[in-house]
């Protein structure tokens, strides 16, 4: 067989294969996750009335805790709530993109607010902190790049937030409707420290406070690394941050 016969048949080889894991990872492999648009519904089973004293403020009895000024403590429930990365993935040099998306329910914290509305009492901290040990997507080889050359998390294990102020509250608004805000606060990820705003959409409901939380950033901005995987996918710059919760009067 002739040298020129050889060469052609290794590239076709190699083109084939190329196709062949193309299909694979279209078709297998990637993952084209969808970001949530709206807070999550109130559960039934949990919603009650806050019941109110005569000056206006919520009773202990069915709230749950409350300041001497009337402000509400509202417990994350985790079993109830997600913690979500989105990140653009791409096949090399082939124009197929896909969303990947790993979570946990491993999420704690709590929102200490009004008894009013949705604005901070700023005598007590507001405060989550996501496990990013226990985030996990469709794929090991995907949670293994992320959890040790991505996150770092063995040095890293949790991210916090910590809010200082949320904006947007309509007061006009019935006190079931969905709100829109913004809630700006300091996020501590990767070692780093940085002063962010989520944009918001927020229910509540007697007792129950459901919100869905969205944050979009650049992974240098928290000095983390753009993810190649065995130089087969690669991860596009910037990712998405969701988290859902259902949070409770304590």
């Amino acid at each position: 067989m002739s040298l020129s016969k050889i060469i052609l048949g290794a590239v076709a080889a190699i083109v084939v294969l190329g196709a062949v894991a193309a299909g694979g990872w279209w078709f297998f492999i990637r993952e084209d996750a969808k970001l949530a648009t709206n807070a999550p519904a109130i559960p039934a089973d949990l919603k009650t009335p806050v019941a109110t004293s005569a000056s206006g403020t919520a009773s202990t009895a069915t709230a749950g805790s409350s300041t001497s000024g009337g402000a509400l403590t509202f417990k994350i429930l985790s079993d109830r709530s997600e913690a979500a990365y989105f990140a653009d993935e791409k096949l090399a040099s082939l124009p197929l993109p896909s969303k990947a998306k790993g979570s946990t329910k491993d999420i704690t914290g709590q929102f200490q607010l009004t008894a009013d509305g949705f604005d901070l009492d700023a005598s007590q901290p507001t405060t989550f902190t996501v496990n990013l040990k226990t985030l996990a997507s469709d794929k090991s080889m995907r949670d293994a790049r992320v959890q040790n050359q991505g996150l770092e998390t063995s040095k890293f294990p949790t991210a916090t937030f910590t809010a200082t102020m949320v904006t947007g509250f309509d007061k006009n608004l019935a006190s079931d409707a969905e709100q829109t805000l913004q809630m700006s606060g300091t996020l501590d990820l990767h070692g780093v420290k940085k002063d962010v705003v989520w944009e918001v959409k927020a229910k509540r409901g007697g007792s129950i406070i459901t919100a869905l939380a969205t944050l979009k950033f650049n992974f240098g901005d928290f000095n983390i690394p753009i993810l190649n995987i065995a130089n087969f996918v690669s991860v596009q710059d910037g990712v998405t941050l969701q988290v859902q919760v259902v949070a409770q009067a304590s």
